[in-house]
């Protein structure tokens, strides 16, 4: 029986899968290293958190990696959708995870020191302080830059989706290859170059919070939340500025109309970050710097990967194919 080789036509084990899997395996690792990042109380016992998250994390390696296995030439259209975007739902939780394995990796020492002196002396002040100090009694000013702060979340989900329902499947998933690969890298330096932010480093920021900032409900809700979401540990470089651009640079592609919309909303993402003092400003700069080196990067990588995971995936099937072949002879002997 011939057998012509070709690639798999289903979409089978994503870069993006092998992306995110090789970010958890590295969580898995690191857990069992530097188990301290918190403890957790099981029967009266205190355990060190990292030795319940490592075997969690090699699970859910696994089940990433098997994924593929589940794709059918019968599988409907929303399953696909998630089979492709689950990524955009693991970013949160992993960028948690990557701050509270960063506390005991930095023995609870941080590059903060640095980074304020780095503002200082480009400004001869604190930008966080002095921007949000200038107009926090503002409603206006508050709701636009929590707003602001609020919709890198609409930017990061919603754009990916913009070729997909263009039905361009194909760019949906270069577009979360190239996400994947800028999540892996930039959440383990994050684990290893811990940057606090000024809201945890100056102790006014600190102890003020954010009760001086007078607003409406945008302001009262990210008021709340923040008293209970950890944010201490990666800040550089900064994620909503990086990632807004890699959206933004996505659309554009698209469609450059796009930028219209895209490169204001970017602006005040960026603007905001430092508003309300969740950055230095050395981090906006961070995030510019990174995107701008590892966007080219990745985007001139992502056809050799892909033509190589392809191939991979082409040689599965050939040898499948074989496999069925010989057991049908033998069924015949």
């Amino acid at each position: 029986m011939a057998v012509v080789k070709k690639t798999l036509r289903l979409p089978g084990l994503e870069l993006h899968d092998i992306g995110f899997a090789a970010l958890i395996y590295f969580f898995a690792l690191a857990s069992l290293i530097w188990p301290d990042s918190g403890r957790l109380s099981i029967g009266g016992l205190s355990i060190p958190r990292g030795y319940l998250m490592a075997p969690f994390y090699l699970i859910v390696g696994s089940l990433i990696l098997s994924l593929g296995r589940f794709d059918t030439a019968a599988m409907r259209k929303v399953p696909r959708f998630f089979r492709t975007f689950y990524p955009e739902a693991l970013f949160g939780p992993l960028f948690t995870e990557s701050i509270l394995l960063s506390a005991p990796v930095a023995h609870g020492r941080s590059w903060d020191g640095f980074f304020s002196g780095l503002d200082q002396m480009i400004f001869g002040f604190q930008p966080a302080r002095e921007f949000s100090a200038a107009f926090s009694g503002s409603v206006f000013m508050n709701e636009l830059m929590f707003g602001s702060y609020f919709a890198f979340f609409l930017v990061l989900v919603l754009t990916p989706w913009i070729s997909w329902f263009r039905h361009d499947e194909a760019e949906a998933r270069r577009e979360m290859a190239i996400f994947s690969a800028y999540t892996l890298v930039v959440y383990i330096t994050y684990v290893f170059f811990r940057v606090m932010g000024p809201k945890y480093y100056l102790p006014d920021l600190h102890a003020a919070w954010y009760n001086a900032f007078k607003g409406g409900v945008i302001t009262a809700f990210f008021r709340e939340a923040f008293k209970y979401t950890i944010l201490s540990g990666a800040a550089f470089p900064s994620s909503h500025v990086a990632v807004s651009i890699m959206m933004t640079a996505f659309a554009a592609k698209r469609d450059k109309r796009f930028l219209f919309l895209y490169v204001p909303v970017t602006a005040l993402i960026c603007m905001s970050t430092v508003y309300i003092y969740a950055h230095w400003f050395v981090d906006v700069i961070g995030g510019i710097v990174a995107i701008g080196f590892l966007l080219p990067l990745f985007s001139a990588l992502y056809p050799h990967a892909r033509k190589a995971l392809d191939a991979l995936k082409g040689r599965k099937e050939v040898d499948s194919a074989r496999n069925c072949s010989r057991m049908a002879l033998d069924n015949r002997e």
